[in-house]
């Protein structure tokens, strides 16, 4: 083998090796002349002076841009004469501004130089941003925008577009020109350069992958590729008008590149994208329902999610965050049905059951709920409407974050359907107690689950249906399937008393929403009563098997510590709530509520409580177990307990009179006036006020007060074991003071605790001593005044007063000869006596409904009013001329043609006419994507219109209905667009003594989904622009197969279903025709509109609907023939 021969490295014949690439800074020079600055940018082949100029002309702009005047200063007079001087002639068809700096970018793209083809569009980018500073100068501006459009230039844009990856020095200026163009004095060229998004939108997705690389933050001043194709789309979809967005959103991949590096983009790019998305997309009312699904869906969600734990952004205090812009965001988009992910549920109705279904009644008397046969279907798996938010919650970790959480029971609010759902589908995170914010967290988020409110009528509508919901579903909702027997009650045996207290609380709100579920299943109205109250029984014995026992719960309740108040409170109401919801499960164990309540008792009245709010929480604990107390026969009421003076009734007698102001009672008053009636304390007779006279005299002589409870609790002892002996020593009493006074006592006696304070008097002074006397001669004379102002008889007061003053110190005879104080009044508590309340003056119900109702013509005008949109200027046969196919359809100059047909000057409407059939074959010619049906339109229109304009204008019914089918066929989504192409295909001529496409609307089922009332609105809108005159109004009331069209749609509009703007377009038909010369008089004599305004009037729940029923059919008198409409409806109206 030959011995290879080695190559110098000067050597000529050496192997070649590639060339080493070399970026060099371009060269400049300042610039003082705009004759200099010509002479620097005028189109040169050598790239070294091309790019001389084009980098002197950039330091040149940036400067003006860093200045206080930008094109207005002195020296941006330099530029002002340069673009004077480079203007092209206005006669020219596409005139290209600028022609030296295109042509050297076109030159760059024959010679393939990177640095050219990204030097023109920096500078673009600064002069188009320079150019908007000023009015004077934005002409100019539009002009450069308007050359970015011609093909040559849209070409080298789509170039610089799709270069590698590698070269974002040239991808981004293109991006950045885009987002100048686009935006340009309020997105002027925003339309135009839509239409160019083959070549303008091109390679935006894979841009958007184009993120920053390396480990430092990106600059804001060098934005990477990424950031500038976002900041594109965003500009172009808050220019572009709604259907142009529609079709952006429907392009996947730029969806989807959209938000997938979003993790990685800078804090002030993603506060764009969010505000952006949200003003420009999820709250523009415009922008279609289902383009926003489009952008909303579970990856973008998801992806959004993942901004909670964002840490790249540093906020000032008064900033929001990028976590809680995104949450925000989140919230709107998953809890508005506007934007496009929220779909309306049934509430707790799955997706595929109907909770109206008519089953025979004798199948239901035999099976019950077995003859439902959904009723038990749903344990494991439930159909929902909300797929798209169902796929996303299972990504968000509630117990991580409260944001999250917030988000998630937010959602739950909206659509009810999801909770059974999301609790079935993600069992990994269970409720075993463990004392960690994980677990705390997931708690929190549970308890706010269950807390959420019960959808309207289980159904979320207006009418309770007739079969209950699926019994798995609601407890579901009422207690979650993590919150299991085993778990709650590992719980509630924990050690730690927060873990105890969390279960506590969510079984206190379980049962709350539980008992909330149980009153509407047992509403009355019901058709099936027998059926709710067995789902009811059903539900309840399913959550007694998931709660625990009311064994562990007792038990629970006695281990908390006596200074966590917190936790007894809601301890005391979990079980009281057993008591009163569950009466059944709390057989199965016996509670000794006494000793609870005496402990309860003790702390409150001897002041241990000392702060405000935890005397709060012993009255809620107390008032609680009052209630079980109530519940429990047991309860021993009288007789003082080891370890207590007072019995627990005067101990909550003794809390009702010292308690401090603000504190409410009402619950321990009642509980105290039912123990008092059951033990014959007091009269029971309706009316009485019970204990309430003694607690006013208690708190008049509070500081007395102190020293009778011992001799009071003993009376009050006395009388409730004694209740026998006091009712017979009152029927005594009563006897003499009749014998005595020689007056016939009957009605209300005495209350017979006062008999037991005369009984026991005597021994107060053993017991008590002279103190004891004292205070009971200044609390007695007040109870027994305050008895008699309450009704109780005076004379056997005054007779049981005279007796008691010779037991109590009164050395000067000043009781007795007082006696029994008159007309004292209640200071300390709430009492009015039976007198009648005076009744307000009644309001005469016609008056009040006309002041309702009165609504000036003005306002009327304001409302019902609607512009004719069939007036076009004469100019339209002008300029249509020189615009496009995609301008003359989208733009609307195609529709002012075709309103020129109803022009009263026979010259337009022949002119109007010609100019309609060139452009129809202008667009046939065009790439036009719907063509065909627009030209088959205009040419029918041209057909139908071509042996009648010559008589007169023509039918504005014609005319209405070309303009507006015009929008529909150039969109084939539309829900109309199946209706009108088979009609323009029926035939090449339309009869105009019809309405285009009204039989069809009206009695015809939709092509597309539920789009009935979108058809309605589209009718409506079309037949309020061709009612015009007279003879238009004639086609409205001729006599039809299916009636006429006027009284259809009065028919229409009394449909329960139609909302409030298709019934105000009803309204605005009729105001139109009542516009008319005649037309009143034709509307009553004809269709009896006024008596329809009336009956309309009376059912209207909305007082401003109504107001404007009213003031239509006001405005329909005072526009008629009245002469003619009285003699018509014989002196009946108005």
């Amino acid at each position: 083998m030959g011995k290879r021969f080695s190559y110098g490295g000067d050597a000529a014949g050496g192997p070649r090796k590639r060339a080493k690439v070399v970026h060099e800074a371009p060269t400049s020079e300042e610039v003082h002349a705009s004759r200099q600055l010509r002479q620097l940018l005028v189109f040169d082949q050598d790239p070294a002076r091309s790019r001389h100029g084009l980098q002197s002309l950039k330091l040149y702009l940036d400067e003006l841009l860093s200045t206080d005047g930008g094109i207005k200063s002195e020296r941006a007079k330099i530029l002002r004469d340069y673009l004077d001087s480079e203007k092209p002639a206005e006669d020219g068809e596409n005139p290209v501004y600028l022609p030296d700096i295109m042509h050297t970018w076109s030159h760059a793209g024959q010679t393939n130089n990177d640095n050219l083809m990204s030097a023109v569009p920096v500078v673009l980018v600064l002069l188009l941003r320079l150019l908007s500073q000023s009015l004077e100068t934005v002409p100019y501006g539009l002009g450069i925008c308007r050359t970015l459009l011609i093909k040559e230039f849209q070409q080298l844009i789509s170039r610089n577009l799709t270069a590698d990856k590698g070269k974002s020095f040239v991808i981004s200026p293109t991006l950045r020109l885009l987002r100048e163009a686009v935006s340009f004095d309020g997105g002027a060229i925003a339309r135009p350069l839509f239409r160019a998004r083959a070549t303008m939108l091109k390679s935006l997705a894979r841009n958007m992958g184009i993120v920053h690389m390396g480990e430092d933050k990106e600059d804001t001043k060098r934005p990477s590729a990424r950031t500038n194709a976002i900041q594109f789309f965003l500009a172009a979809i808050k220019y572009l008008h709604p259907e142009a967005k529609k079709e952006l959103l429907s392009q996947r991949d730029i969806v989807s590149a959209l938000t997938r590096d979003v993790k990685q983009d800078p804090p002030y790019m993603l506060k764009e994208l969010l505000v952006g998305l949200k003003n420009h997309i999820i709250m523009d009312d415009k922008v279609p329902r289902e383009a926003k699904s489009n952008l909303l869906n579970t990856s973008t969600l998801v992806r959004l999610s993942a901004l909670y734990q964002y840490r790249l952004d540093s906020p000032a205090e008064d900033e929001p965050s990028i976590a809680d812009m995104a949450h925000e965001l989140l919230l709107a988009v998953c809890t508005n049905p506007a934007c496009g992910v929220l779909r309306q549920d049934a509430g707790f109705y799955p997706r595929e059951i109907d909770p109206n279904t008519t089953i025979p009644r004798a199948e239901l008397d035999d099976l019950g709920l077995e003859a439902v046969a959904w009723m038990n279907k749903f344990k494991t798996e439930v159909p929902i409407r909300n797929f798209t938010l169902s796929n996303f919650l299972p990504n968000l970790r509630p117990w991580s974050s409260v944001k999250q959480s917030e988000l998630i029971t937010s959602i739950f609010k909206v659509a009810p359907e999801l909770v059974a759902n999301y609790f079935i589908n993600n069992k990994s995170f269970t409720f075993e107690p463990k004392l960690s914010a994980t677990w705390i967290g997931y708690a929190a988020f549970l308890f706010n689950t269950i807390i959420l409110p019960i959808p309207e009528n289980l159904c979320r509508g207006p009418n309770v249906p007739e079969l209950p919901p699926p019994t798995s579903i609601v407890l579901d909702n009422v207690l979650p399937l993590p919150l299991n027997q085993k778990a709650l009650v590992r719980c509630l045996e924990h050690k730690s008393n927060m873990i105890k207290f969390f279960a506590t609380r969510i079984l206190v709100v379980a049962i709350e929403k539980l008992d909330a579920v149980i009153t509407i299943y047992q509403d009355p109205s019901h058709t099936n009563k027998s059926i709710w109250n067995e789902a009811a029984r059903r539900l309840v014995d399913e959550f007694c098997q998931r709660a625990p026992g009311i064994r562990n719960m007792i038990t629970a309740c006695q281990k908390i510590p006596t200074e966590d108040l917190l936790h007894r409170e809601a301890a005391s109401r979990l079980l009281r709530l057993c008591y009163e919801v569950l009466p059944q499960a709390t057989l199965s164990a016996k509670l000794d509520v006494s000793a609870h309540l005496d402990a309860v008792l003790g702390r409150i009245s001897n002041q241990e409580l000392e702060d405000p709010r935890d005397f709060a929480l012993g009255l809620k604990e107390l008032e609680s177990l009052l209630a079980i107390a109530g519940y429990s026969p047991g309860m021993r009421w009288f007789g003082a307990s080891k370890g207590t003076t007072l019995s627990p009734f005067t101990q909550l007698l003794k809390i009702c009179v010292e308690a401090p102001k603000g504190v409410s009672l009402e619950a321990m008053k009642q509980v105290l006036n039912f123990v008092a009636v059951e033990q014959q304390l007091v009269p029971g007779h309706a009316g009485h006020p019970g204990l309430l006279p003694l607690i006013e005299a208690l708190q008049s002589s509070s500081k007395y007060a102190s020293q009778a409870w011992p001799f009071l609790d003993n009376c009050l002892t006395q009388c409730a074991s004694k209740s026998v002996k006091y009712v017979e020593m009152l029927q005594d009493i009563a006897q003499e003071t009749a014998e005595s006074t020689s007056q016939n006592i009957d009605g209300p006696l005495v209350s017979p605790i006062i008999l037991a304070i005369r009984d026991q008097l005597p021994h107060a002074s053993k017991n008590g001593g002279e103190e004891v006397l004292k205070a009971l001669g200044r609390i007695l004379p007040s109870y027994l005044g305050l008895s008699a102002t309450v009704g109780e008889s005076r004379p056997i007061l005054s007779s049981i007063f005279s007796k008691m003053v010779s037991d109590l110190p009164d050395p000067k005879g000043k009781l007795a000869k007082a006696g029994v104080p008159e007309r004292l009044e209640f200071q300390h508590n709430s009492w009015s006596s039976s007198k009648p309340k005076s009744e307000k003056k009644a309001v005469d119900t016609q008056d009040a409904a006309t002041l309702e109702t009165n609504i000036d013509q003005e306002t009327l005008e304001g409302v019902l009013h609607v512009p004719d949109s069939l007036e076009a200027e004469n100019s339209a046969l002008m300029k249509w001329a020189n615009k496009t196919a995609d301008e003359l359809v989208d733009e609307g100059y195609a529709t002012s043609l075709i309103a020129l047909l109803a022009s009263e000057h026979a010259s337009i409407r022949k002119e109007a006419l010609v100019s309609i059939l060139k452009v129809a074959d202008k667009i046939k010619q065009s790439q036009y994507e719907e063509k065909e049906q627009v030209w088959l339109l205009l040419s029918e229109l041209a057909e139908t219109a071509k042996d009648n304009i010559h008589n007169g204008p023509l039918p504005s019914t014609i005319v209405a209905f070309a303009s507006h089918a015009l929008h529909i066929v150039r969109d084939p989504l539309h829900g109309l667009y199946p209706k009108v192409n088979i009609f323009l295909t029926r035939g090449p001529y339309w009869s105009l003594d019809k309405l285009p496409l009204v039989d069809e609307i009206l009695t015809e089922e939709p092509n597309v989904g539920d789009a009935f009332y979108t058809q309605i609105n589209w009718l409506l809108t079309y037949l309020i622009d061709g009612l015009r005159s007279a003879s238009d109004l004639e086609l409205y009331h001729k006599k039809r197969n299916r009636g006429p069209i006027l009284e259809r749609i009065l028919a229409l509009a009394v449909n329960p279903y139609m909302r409030l703007p298709l019934r105000t377009q009803v309204l605005r038909l009729l105001y139109r025709a009542s516009s008319i010369e005649g037309g009143s008089t034709t509307l009553t004599t004809r269709f009896s509109v006024m008596n329809w305004l009336e009956e309309r009037w009376s059912a209207c729940a909305d007082s401003s609907e109504a107001a404007v029923y009213d003031g239509l059919r006001r405005r329909i008198w005072e526009t008629c023939d009245q002469q003619r409409v009285t003699e018509w409806s014989k002196n009946g109206l108005p």
